[in-house]
């Protein structure tokens, strides 16, 4: 009897919630990307020297699911390895609700500034591939966004543990080949000086057929009410370009630079490159220059690549450093990357 019962009411609930779990799907999308380098250095001043294995991994998979005409929710996990950091976590997720131009998201993800460089995502063994150069805070929040044709006006509210509250203004134009951001941000706590911060932004990315322009630029001013610990000032500018001189030759540089309070202590590097397609082969030469403590860093980097798949690259990597303290060294390995999107 009492069996009876429960499938009774679970009828009666799946009559009155009826849900086509095909056309869920159907309405749904799916990405997959994996990106991984498999090698060593190699030090051939060095006696006896035992070889570091380099195997950085990066893996992000994720669904979006169009439970509604105007509701969407979704999730992204991502895994990271690089040295003896290893890291599995939930990248994003949340809700968005669509209505008369309006966007209502509430959602746990980053806030990520800096990540459009085209550059940096072509070896997977750069220090700066998959991160954002400029800023980057995990946080739950709360956004609106309100579009006006072409235009768009957002705010954001959040914040986490180790930041505690975050705020976000933002105002930006978009059109097929060409985006503009314009933004304030808020951070009770700096990731790096623990001070209540205070940036303004811009970014510009235009992708035309025989020319990529990528810019972003940041201003922070970060507050300290103690005598004994001054309040900072940084200065961050990437720009990039990228010529598409023909179907089978493309060149590009990039300069990031970085200075602190406007004083002498600055950071820049600049990578430029080379590259030659054939069919599914593709050659790129790039160099990289960077200044340290005691004078200058180089980097040449040779990838040799071959599209097995669409959605698929295989490439041999190899890179001479030529570092202003210490011995040459070369880094010798294998890179491929996966990334598959199903609509």
């Amino acid at each position: 009897m009492k069996k009876t019962f429960i499938f009774i009411i679970f009828s009666c609930y799946i009559y009155a919630y009826s849900f086509n779990f095909i056309e869920f799907f159907d309405a749904s999308s799916f990405h997959y990307k994996f990106d991984t380098f498999i090698g060593t250095d190699y030090f051939p001043h060095q006696d006896n020297y035992q070889n570091n294995y380099q195997e950085p991994n990066i893996f992000t998979a994720g669904w979006n699911f169009k439970v509604q005409d105007n509701v969407n929710i979704w999730f992204d996990l991502t895994y990271r390895k690089r040295l003896f950091n290893e890291q599995l976590e939930l990248e994003s997720t949340g809700i968005a609700y669509n209505v008369n131009n309006w966007d209502f998201i509430f959602r746990s993800d980053r806030i990520e500034i800096g990540d459009r460089s085209k550059i940096f995502e072509k070896n997977v063994f750069s220090s700066f591939y998959d991160i954002p150069v400029i800023e980057d805070y995990k946080l739950r929040s709360f956004e609106t966004i309100k579009y006006l044709g072409n235009f768009n006006i957002s705010g954001m509210v959040g914040g986490n543990s180790f930041n505690s509250a975050i705020g976000k203004l933002n105002l930006g134009y978009s059109n097929k080949n060409h985006n503009i951001d314009v933004y304030y941000l808020f951070v009770k706590r700096d990731r790096i000086f623990t001070y209540p911060m205070h940036a303004l932004g811009l970014e510009t990315h235009t992708d035309l057929d025989k020319v990529f322009i990528y810019n972003s630029i940041a201003y922070e001013n970060m507050i300290s009410n103690l005598t004994n610990h001054p309040s900072r000032e940084r200065f961050v500018d990437l720009s990039e370009i990228i010529f598409y001189l023909h179907p089978n030759i493309n060149i590009g540089t990039n300069l990031l630079y970085t200075i602190f309070d406007w004083e002498v202590e600055e950071e820049w590097q600049s990578t430029s490159f080379f590259e030659l397609i054939f069919a599914k082969f593709s050659n790129t030469v790039s160099y990289k220059y960077w200044n340290a403590e005691i004078g200058f860093n180089r980097e040449i980097n040779l990838l040799n690549s071959v599209n097995i798949l669409p959605y698929w690259s295989l490439a041999t990597n190899l890179s001479y450093n030529n570092p202003s303290i210490g011995d040459d060294y070369y880094i010798i390995g294998f890179q491929t990357e996966i990334e598959y999107e199903m609509d």
